[in-house]
This record gives C-alpha cells, structure tokens and sequence, in this order.
C-alpha cells in the first residue's frame, strides 16, 4: 500500500516539475529573449530552450510510466 502510494506522489511531482520547467522556458521565451543580441547568443538561446523542452518531455515521459505501473 504505501509504495503504490509513494509512486502516486512521486508521480505528481515529476508532473509538477514538468510543467514548472515548461512553463519557465516559455515564459523565458516570450518575457526575457532578446532579438537584438549576436548569432552566438541567438544560437545559445535556441540550444538551450531545446535542452530544456527536451527534459521536461523526458520527465514527464518519466511520470507517466510511473503511473502505469500502479
């Protein structure tokens, strides 16, 4: 009973986190990126918003197996 329910949990909390980092980086898009910096910066920008769409799908990849397996 309690490791169905601590998978639960840990579950949610990577959903959480999924959509915290998802959120963060398109705010950051949308609020924060400047257009009016060097190719590198722009490059930079784009390298690491990819990072971190990547992990959040990866997590949340992560929870939803976790679900599954309750």
């Amino acid at each position: 009973m309690f490791k169905k329910t601590a998978l639960y949990i840990m579950s949610l909390l990577l959903t959480f986190l999924s959509a915290l980092i998802l959120i963060t980086c398109v705010g950051y898009y949308i609020l924060f990126f400047d257009w009016d910096i060097s190719l590198v910066g722009k490059v930079i920008n784009a390298v690491l918003i990819i990072i971190s769409i990547t992990a959040s799908i990866a997590i949340y990849a992560v929870a939803e197996k976790l679900k599954r397996t309750n």
